[in-house]
């Protein structure tokens, strides 16, 4: 086993090697020393010439890494490209067969939508600046001796010397001086200054693997003395978005850093920027989304924060009115708190079209009135929804037990203090959230259901099958006149309402491991596309394996009646229960930005809506970015629960976006 440990270690697999031979240590030693020689040993990205060191690809993805078949990842613990261990070395390709497949249970559900046991988190970021990594150095040695104190010791020896390494290459390039000195101080001490601050966060960002990049504004106002740091920062955002990366919280208690850090993302995709949205929030804030969402990056989406904190008041009373101010959302917007938990994000999902299609199938004709029908479609809903439950369960039992997180063991709290595991529960707060996918499409259905076959009787039930499937065009145009959701009609949103009660209720009678409950999202982001992919056609209009819906809002210009009937209707969709973030995209023409976006916003909120996300980009420049894409390579658009760069979608997706409703 020695020999073969080194002969990994030559082979440049690094974390592999104190994986096999740490075999007699507990898990999060084992990972930790895993992490801390990857950190010593693996190549640096090159300098890029700016203010900000590490740039460019993480360490865990760059290039001159990827030879490396086992490496850290922050959702998974590890990425492992087997077919590449399996050629390198038969043997532990044998072990990490056992180690990465048998001892965590994969998720496997025709219903996963977006994650699978995925989990997005926002590292304590606040605390590393304050305290320094000398601070956790202390915390972590005066623990008693024993595998965690000893894991999180090695993990921070591997961090130090990983800054080392740094320092010593920006030094033999001889990169700015004044990046050098900052990074000799942080992240070991606290910053002196808001430069220090910006270098420590982008360091320790790049330590956990370019997820989230937390609040802030409430994160560096202390260091700040009047500066303008938007240089510096949209250095930063262009390190968030080469690495496809996530989250940005502001507010809600609003600072003179809000405004510079909504200014630095005019026309990049990331960072995810969500504005928590108060009743007093300055008008300085609303003029400065107003630019940012003009600028076509889809930054900021706008969060109902006396909503959210509500029902996180009542639904998680255990978060502490100081911690509920870190609120945040990871990954595409999953609701979480900033530093403090450990969140499933889109843990698992439920594709609500698909139980539709085969119920619809095997039992429409078993059903004598539509409230009869609607009820068995619903009950076959919950079913699912306590079976995903139970797999995920599963899944995230064993993760628990032999699949720690190092990093954020360390940097979210209360980890070291109960010397827990972040997956085994370290985490002060822990819960779920779960993708609801296809709901509009099941709405619309419904409806045209309800007329066609049980209020008019125009079809029996195998007609109506048969008719669809055929794609008669009498047919389909009965199904187009019947009212959609999006338009505010009240038949519609009776409908919408009571699926939505039933559907988002049932997450949470199911607990899960490591504490807390389950939660619904609807954030179909690119997976709506795949997730049509194993529907029939249904009665909404959609052809067989057509993109579902995005989310909340109505399907792709089915919305005729104005913004305020389409977000009433959303509003119809007992939103609060969806703790997890209920996305809603709007498309509004640039020059009417200043003029709706607020009074639609209060009153979207008023009605009980959490979130809204504009698309600025014109249906004629969607148009023509599919003519010429490479005159458009920076048009960016609100998809899902983030901001995408058009050019990257699909032509299905493509489609979708083009066809919304533009106000």
């Amino acid at each position: 086993m020695k020999m073969e440990c080194e002969a990994l270690r030559n082979a440049r697999e690094y974390y592999l090697a104190e994986l096999i031979v740490n075999q007699d240590r507990e898990n999060i030693y084992r990972y930790s020393k895993a992490v801390s020689e990857y950190l010593k040993n693996a190549a640096l990205a090159p300098y890029k010439g700016g203010k900000l060191y590490p740039c460019g690809r993480n360490i865990n993805t760059y290039s001159k890494n990827a030879d490396i078949a086992v490496r850290p990842e922050y959702s998974y613990t590890l990425f492992a490209n087997m077919e590449l261990l399996k050629k390198k070395c038969p043997e532990a390709h044998e072990f990490m067969e056992k180690e990465h497949f048998e001892k965590v249970a994969p998720i496997f559900t025709p219903h996963t939508v977006g994650g699978a046991g995925y989990t997005h988190s926002f590292i304590n970021y606040r605390r590393i600046l304050k305290d320094g990594l000398i601070g956790y150095e202390k915390r972590v040695s005066a623990l008693p001796d024993g595998d965690f104190k000893d894991a999180m010791l090695v993990l921070l020896e591997g961090i130090e010397a990983y800054r080392q390494r740094c320092i010593s290459y920006l030094s033999e390039i001889n990169a700015d001086p004044a990046l050098i000195r900052a990074l000799s101080r942080v992240p070991m001490h606290s910053p002196e200054n808001i430069y220090e601050a910006i270098v420590a966060w982008n360091f320790v960002y790049y330590i956990d693997g370019c997820d989230d990049i937390g609040g802030l504004d409430r994160g560096l106002y202390p260091y700040w003395k009047g500066e303008d740091i938007r240089p510096w920062i949209r250095e930063l955002y262009e390190n968030i978005d080469e690495n496809d990366a996530w989250s940005m919280p502001l507010g809600p208690d609003y600072n003179e850093l809000t405004v510079q850090l909504i200014d630095a993302c005019h026309s990049i995709r990331r960072p995810s920027i969500q504005l928590l949205v108060t009743d007093d929030m300055p008008d300085e804030v609303w003029q400065a989304a107003y630019r940012s969402l003009a600028s076509g990056c889809g930054q900021p989406a706008l969060y109902n924060w006396k909503l959210f904190k509500r029902e996180i008041n009542r639904r998680l009373p255990e978060v502490t009115e100081e911690d509920v101010k870190f609120l945040a959302f990871g990954g595409c917007t999953e609701t979480m708190i900033e530093g403090l938990s450990n969140v499933g994000s889109d843990d698992a999902g439920i594709n609500t079209a698909l139980i539709f299609d085969e119920f619809m199938r095997g039992k429409l004709a078993a059903y004598d009135s539509f409230d009869s029908f609607l009820g068995g479609y619903l009950t076959e809903t919950e079913k699912v929804i306590a079976e995903t439950c139970d797999i995920l369960e599963a899944y995230r039992k064993t993760r628990a037990k032999f699949r720690p997180q190092p990093i954020r063991t360390l940097f979210i709290d209360d980890c070291i203090d109960k010397m827990t595991d972040f997956n085994a529960g370290g985490a002060r707060y822990n819960w779920s959230v779960m993708n609801v996918a296809g709901l509009i499409n099941v709405i619309d259905s419904m409806v045209v259901i309800k007329k066609l076959i049980f209020d008019e009787k125009a079809y029996t039930p195998e007609e109506f099958i048969e008719k669809l499937d055929g794609r008669d065009p009498e047919f389909l145009l009965k199904c187009a006149r019947v009212p959609k959701h999006g338009n505010d009609d009240a038949e519609v949103s009776e409908i919408a309402a009571r699926i939505s009660e039933r559907v988002y209720s049932e997450f949470e009678r199911h607990t899960c491991t490591p504490g807390g409950k389950y939660f619904a999202v609807s954030n179909q982001f690119t997976t709506y596309e795949f997730a049509g992919l194993c529907v029939n056609a249904t009665p909404d209009g959609r052809d067989k394996g057509e993109p579902l819906c995005d989310s909340c809002s109505a399907i792709y210009g089915r919305d005729k009646m104005g913004p305020t009937a389409m977000l009433s209707s959303v509003a119809s969709l007992n939103l609060p229960k969806v703790l997890g973030t209920p996305v809603t995209n709007i498309r509004i023409a640039k020059k009417n930005i200043p003029t709706l976006l607020k009074p639609l916003v209060k009153g979207f909120f008023e009605m009980g809506g959490m979130q809204l996300q504009v698309t600025s980009a014109s249906k004629e420049e969607l148009l023509d970015a599919l003519k010429r894409p490479e005159k458009h390579e920076n048009l960016i658009v609100r998809i899902g629960g983030y901001s995408e760069y058009f050019n990257r979608l699909t032509d299905p997706l493509k489609k979708t976006v083009i066809e919304r409703t533009e106000y």
